[in-house]
């Protein structure tokens, strides 16, 4: 070792001695006491607790809890355990979704963590909707270990890492953006908004300690948190730079090799996604349509305000609990700074970081991550100085030291914010409480006991529609596309039926996505000539209305379909033009993952095969490919050229 190293390890021994944290820690490592262990368990049955009464008893069903961004979830882990079991790729070719669509590439990166704890579940036997279904137990279940840990490694003692686990179930539970999030189906951003925090703590672990099972630990844990989302990138960048670029002179080459070898592991370890992301990057779209907010927003947000549903989601906006917990870490931070303690830094600027983000991140390229959803993360890292604060003042005595006027005083503050947060959380748990009496005359007053009229009860449920999934397996000969109104609809029929679906979501960030005439008109507000255009265009024989947003009573009036059946609140109509998948309209064609059979045409002439082109595609045997644009659709068709085979295949190579 060089007599520089051997200095800078003499620094840092000097250094740890003289850290009242690092003190603090080693005389609380004894095992912990029966109170402990009974405080913890006690947690942990609150967190089970929380669950099950929000409908977890759906999550141990062998069918896949189901509705809004859940069912995109659950077609995307579907292709990629197919991909993975059939060809050993994450990706595949989905001709039966928006008339052909690369499924695991750029719009599922954020649920690929997701399917492949599917996939490895399905191997192991385990059904593939309870594989799925245990992914949202793990992301509730998680949360209590995951904050306790990460606060233990930030040199926390054991009881203000656990009244910091126990204070992010109140985060988790009864803030309207988090909660949101694990109800709506955004399952892998709550899983990775206290994930990283592992990370991050590891990383400042090994910062003050150097020791090696500190760095391994950060490698892997960075490495699956970016896994289970990749905006965790966005999470820790600010406090691995703050630590590393503060600190970097007092670092030795071993030291710098430690902390790129971090960074290399996490990006080899996510690289087999990244470069089928990055093979499909030319086809992305605009994302920054949702998430997005101004200052405004701190206004809003201040006073639980809705403004944008497209930004918060379908949800009141209930911030008690994430404003208290980010203003008493803030006060933990400055307490740190006042004390010297190295933690402040770090903690302190990415608290800030991520709440500049979240509520100024919209005025820049941010807009393009939805940079609302950092104020989850934001609040649960407050906690851990927030914990740090709550235990100074208690072990110090602050309190005691007060008059008793003062002391009367935040005695009364205290009642004050807890009636403060009671109200987010009878928001949250409306349903148990005691319903309206009707009025003297016997008329029902259609107020929740909160004044709100009909509250959602935001709980996991049956969303299932099994009967309109038949109806089109029985009917539909797989001849022609389905047009879904209703983007989670249209996702539930992708993943439940072999039928070609145009619908899902509406903005996914692929130029495919230009399919879907609903994305060129949202309102579903369609001219004839244009609804008939685009039938023929895409050989649309089916159409699927939901009536739940109020446009069935204008496609009744559509004279080129008709209604064939009502399924509340849907209606299936027929198109009534003979449509077809190929042009000329000779022959069939067979669709399954990664390839497209066609049958029967005539070999001396051209066919147009009205699925978008790919450069994967090969058309076998003995045949070639041409690309044909299509107006509104950036990807295309595609031209089997004369002479061909009467019967071929496009199937995908990769």
């Amino acid at each position: 070792m060089s007599e520089r190293a051997s200095d800078a390890s003499s620094d840092r021994a000097s250094d740890a001695s003289s850290d009242p944290a690092i003190d603090q820690a080693s005389a609380a490592r004894r095992r912990p006491s029966w109170r402990f262990v009974a405080a913890f368990a006690l947690v942990i049955a609150a967190q089970l607790g929380v669950m099950f009464y929000f409908g977890g008893r759906e999550l141990f069903e062998d069918r896949p809890v189901a509705g809004l961004d859940f069912d995109t979830h659950i077609h995307q882990a579907w292709r990629v355990v197919e991909g993975l079991h059939g060809w050993g790729r994450s990706w595949v070719w989905d001709p039966r979704l928006l008339a052909g669509y690369p499924t695991g590439t750029i719009f599922e990166a954020d649920n690929i963590g997701w399917s492949v704890w599917t996939w490895l579940l399905v191997e192991c036997g385990v059904s593939k909707g309870l594989a799925f279904n245990l992914f949202v137990v793990m992301a509730h279940v998680g949360l209590v270990p995951a904050v306790y840990l990460s606060g233990r490694w930030l040199d926390l003692s054991r009881p203000a890492a656990l009244g910091a686990a126990a204070a992010a179930l109140g985060l988790w539970t009864f803030d309207s953006w988090l909660h949101w999030c694990w109800y709506v189906g955004m399952v892998a951003y709550a899983t990775a908004s206290w994930f990283w925090l592992m990370p991050m703590a590891l990383f400042v672990r090994w910062w003050r300690r150097r020791t090696t099972g500190a760095a391994i630990g950060c490698a892997l844990l960075m490495a699956l948190c970016h896994l289970v989302h990749p905006y965790s990138f966005f999470l820790l960048v600010t406090p691995l730079a703050v630590i590393y670029l503060g600190g970097a002179r007092q670092l030795d080459r071993r030291g710098h090799l430690v902390v790129w070898g971090i960074a290399a592991f996490t990006v080899l370890a996510n690289a087999w996604w990244l470069i089928v992301a990055a093979q499909w990057w030319s086809w992305i779209l605009d994302s920054s349509l949702f998430g997005r907010r101004s200052l405004m927003a701190v206004v809003y947000d201040l006073f639980g305000l809705l403004d944008d549903p497209a930004v918060t989601g379908i949800v009141a906006t209930r911030t008690n609990f994430r404003l208290l917990y980010t203003a008493v870490g803030l006060a933990g931070v400055v307490t740190w700074w006042r004390r010297g303690d190295p933690r402040a830094v770090p903690i302190g600027v990415t608290i800030v970081v991520l709440g500049l983000f979240a509520y100024v991140g919209g005025a820049t390229p941010l807009s393009h991550i939805q940079p609302y959803r950092h104020t989850g993360p934001m609040a649960l890292l407050a906690l851990v100085p927030a914990a740090a604060l709550v235990e100074t003042a208690w072990r110090e005595g602050w309190v005691r030291s007060w008059p008793g006027t003062a002391k009367k005083t935040f005695v009364g503050l205290l009642v004050v914010v807890a009636l403060w947060l009671a109200q987010d959380v009878l928001y949250f748990t409306v349903r148990s409480l005691p319903a309206v009496k009707p009025l003297p005359h016997g008329e029902k007053v259609f107020f929740s006991a909160i004044g709100h009229l009909s509250p959602v009860d935001y709980s996991y449920a049956n969303w299932h529609r099994d009967d309109v999934a038949v109806y089109m397996r029985e009917h539909d000969d797989g001849q022609g596309r389905v047009l879904v109104e209703g983007w989670s609809w249209g996702e539930q029929l992708a993943w439940k039926t072999d039928s070609q679906i145009l619908g899902g979501f509406i903005w996914r960030n692929m130029q495919h996505s230009w399919a879907n005439i609903l994305r060129h008109r949202p309102q579903g507000i369609i001219l004839p000539d244009e609804l008939a255009t685009y039938f023929a265009t895409y050989g649309v024989r089916w159409v699927v209305i939901s009536t739940a947003r109020g446009y069935a009573p204008w496609w009744d009036k559509v004279d080129q379909i008709e209604l064939v059946t009502t399924m509340h609140p849907f209606r299936i109509y027929r198109v009534k033009a003979k449509t077809h998948l190929l042009d000329p309209p000779v022959g069939t064609v067979e669709v399954a993952t990664n390839r497209i059979g066609v049958r029967g045409t005539d070999p001396t002439k051209d066919v147009l095969v009205r699925y978008h082109w790919a450069e994967v595609l090969r058309c076998e045997p003995d045949c070639r490919l041409e690309r044909v644009k299509v107006k509104g659709d950036p990807v295309g068709f595609m031209k089997v050229l004369a002479p061909h085979p009467a019967d071929f295949d496009l199937v995908n190579r990769y």
